[in-house]
Order: structure tokens, then sequence, then C-alpha cells
């Protein structure tokens, strides 16, 4: 796909945050973000996977400036957005949208549903009152919760999970943004309900051609919704490529790990990944020299110990950090 269609691009992008050890401990750094570059295309979907603690919720936070880049560079549409002060960022807030895990944490309970929707609108200076209306009644009924009447005036505590859920996606598309960052938006609902909601964003994406930013940790739903997927291990991106083929031919042993917890009744898939065994992701405090997994990868030499493993393109589109593939490089 040509330059001009990427609409976001990470480099070498990093955050650590300085926290207080005790009382008389000092401060150390957390290395929560520690080097990330990937491009992110216009209308693409990505699902960005990891254990808690990987740093993809710090990433999807990043990326809105919601916290401020410590190193590396984020452009958004050609421009440079790395340190630029939060008061000249309205119209980038604008552009961007996110859906959060708890949609009961997320909406003030004081407010109905229309002046939730109405909130952002009447922030960015969007439209008269009337036309406001008409954008809210129509955002309710693109998300589904009809007839709109029965539900804009209502409160969050009368809606079930599902239907909240639905009111955040609204929130975060009613601006019509260009960029969606989706923080785990199933993971709190009940099982019979996930793939609506996957399969609602999924065609609200596409009908608006919306770059979208899915954040998981379980691989077995990114199937429903991404063309990408990128697997995040302690700060960094161990492993991206196009979701059937990464689904298919996994490389990195985290990724192999991760598929190895999704339930699956052949034997010959269970038997495939289970070499790869649990653990806990390093302290990204001072974190060890090497690759981060090497503690934990039973295929890890003295050089993974010691030296940071570069990204390599093992197949067309298929990206993986790990020694094991360094000499796989395509040509």
């Amino acid at each position: 796909m040509s330059e001009d269609k990427v609409i976001l691009k990470a480099e070498n992008l990093k955050k650590w945050f300085t926290v207080r050890r005790g009382l008389f401990g000092g401060t150390v750094e957390v290395k929560a973000l520690d080097g990330v570059s990937f491009e992110l295309r216009a209308g693409e979907a990505v699902s960005l996977v990891g254990e808690s603690g990987s740093g993809k919720t710090t990433l999807g936070k990043t990326i809105l400036r919601l916290y401020e880049p410590t190193d590396g560079k984020l452009v958004f549409k050609g421009r440079d957005i790395t340190h630029t002060p939060e008061k000249e960022l309205m119209w980038y807030k604008r552009e961007t949208g996110l859906v959060q895990q708890d949609p009961y944490g997320a909406m003030p309970s004081f407010m109905n549903i229309y002046r939730i929707l109405e909130e952002p609108l009447i922030i960015h200076k969007v439209g008269s009152k009337e036309e406001r209306a008409e954008m809210v009644f129509k955002a309710l009924e693109e998300v589904r919760l009809t007839p709109v009447e029965d539900f804009a005036y209502k409160y969050p505590h009368m809606l079930s999970g599902g239907q909240l859920q639905r009111v955040a996606i609204a929130r975060a598309l009613i601006l019509k943004p260009s960029l969606v960052v989706a923080d785990e938006p199933v993971s709190m609902l009940d099982a019979s309900v996930r793939v609506e909601i996957l399969t609602l964003m999924r065609d609200l994406q596409e009908k608006r051609n919306i770059s979208f930013i899915y954040i998981t940790h379980d691989l077995s739903t990114t199937r429903y919704f991404s063309e990408w997927i990128f697997i995040m291990y302690a700060g960094h991106i161990v492993e991206r490529a196009p979701t059937k083929t990464l689904l298919r031919n996994p490389l990195h042993p985290y990724t192999r790990a991760l598929l190895s917890a999704i339930p699956d009744p052949d034997p010959e898939n269970r038997k495939r990944y289970r070499e790869v065994p649990p653990g806990e992701p390093p302290s990204l405090v001072n974190p060890p020299p090497g690759c981060r997994f090497a503690p934990r990868c039973p295929f890890a030499t003295s050089r993974c110990r010691s030296e940071d493993p570069p990204e390599v393109e093992v197949e067309p589109g298929h990206y993986v950090k790990c020694w094991l593939f360094a000499g796989e490089a395509k040509a």
C-alpha cells in the first residue's frame, strides 16, 4: 500500500513511568513501552494482543496522547504529535476515539444517554442543538439501540452491559474519527454478546473506513475483527503478521504460548503448542539484557540472554523479533 495511505506511524516509541518505591525507597523507572515501531493505514484494523503487563494498553493510551511519549516519534497524517502540548491537540482528539473496557465506569452516572452522546459534540462545537439531536439519534440507530426514544433518556444503570458498551461505541464514533482504539471492549461482557459487539464494531469500521486498534488478551477473538495482529510482550512487539497468517503459522515462542491457552479440541494443535510453559513476564524495572522472553523460552540460548534480537521478515508481511529466525529473513 502506498505511503500516502499511512495514517499513523510510530518509530521507536517509548513510554517510561517514574514510580516511588515505598516511603523512603527512592524512585525507579518502569519501561512499560520500550521501542515500538509500526505503521497503520487508513481503514485498517489491527489487533494488539498480549498478557496483562505486556504494554498494550500503554501503547493504546500513548497513541491517543493520553500519555506523552518518553522518546521516539509519533506521526498522525503526516503531523508529528510526539510532544505537542495538550492544549494544541483538540484537532487530534476529534480525529480519534476510545472504547474503554468497563462500560459502567466509563459513563457518568448522573447523565442520561442523550447527554452522554451530546457532550463530545458540545465540547468540539459541532452543529446546532437540532443538528446535535439528529446526530445523537443517528448514532443510537447505528449501534442498534432502537427504538432510539426508548434508550436516549435512560441512565447508565438502566442498561445492560452489552447495551452500555454499544453506547460507548456510539460515543467513540459520534465525531466521525479517523482512528479508534478499543481497549478490551468485550472482556467484561457475557460470552453470548461478545461476538455481537465485535461484529458491530467491525461493521461500523468497514462502513466508515476507520482505522481501528483492538486491544485484547484473547487471540481467539481476533479472527472476528482484524486484518493484522501485533503480539506484545514486556513492552515490545515480538511478532506481527496478517491475522490468517499468524493464526496459521505462529513463529515466536510467546505467540505459541498464547495460542496454547485457547481451548482447542484438535489434539494435534494442543500438541503443537504445548512445548512453551506458562510463566510471568519479567520486571519492567531495569529489565535484563537480551530477549525479554528468554527466561520463559525453552529454546533460549546464551545469545538470547545477552543480545536483543532484531525484527526480521520471515515471509512477506510476517515479522518476528526472535533469534530463532534471525537467519531466515526474506531475501
